[in-house]
């Protein structure tokens, strides 16, 4: 039998994906088309120290990481405002999950105090 190849990018690239349930665009309004298919853009390359998790990566299409690409060489400084804008859509997005996490909480809380209060209340009146 011959080697399977164990591909970590497209392992994250299938996280993100169901994380910010990508479609039609990519994180810099590409389209995705069957010729142009989503990649992971590392935002501190693995070369400079950048680990491969969600927190360092971008979702790109084939066309918009190859201009990214292009962009670092010609242009550094709007390359590092781009992968700061990515990092800007990583936070928002931790931050709406922390949101949705403490409210689904709150509500969990709420749901449990009152059963509690209602059998506090009907052995104090018994």
């Amino acid at each position: 039998m011959g080697k399977v190849y164990h591909n970590p990018n497209q392992e994250l690239l299938e996280k993100l994906l169901k994380i910010y349930e990508v479609d039609k665009l990519d994180w810099l309004s590409y389209q995705v088309t069957k010729n142009n298919i989503l990649t992971l853009h590392h935002i501190i390359k693995v070369a400079d120290g950048g680990i491969l998790t969600p927190e360092n990566a971008a979702i790109l299409t084939k066309k918009a990481h190859r201009a990214l690409n292009i962009c670092e060489s010609r242009d550094f400084i709007l390359y590092s405002e781009i992968n700061a804008f990515f990092n800007e859509i990583i936070r928002y997005r931790m931050a709406l999950e922390d949101q949705l996490t403490r409210m689904s909480l709150n509500e969990e809380f709420r749901r449990e105090s009152k059963g509690y209060k209602l059998a506090l209340t009907r052995t104090l009146y018994k």
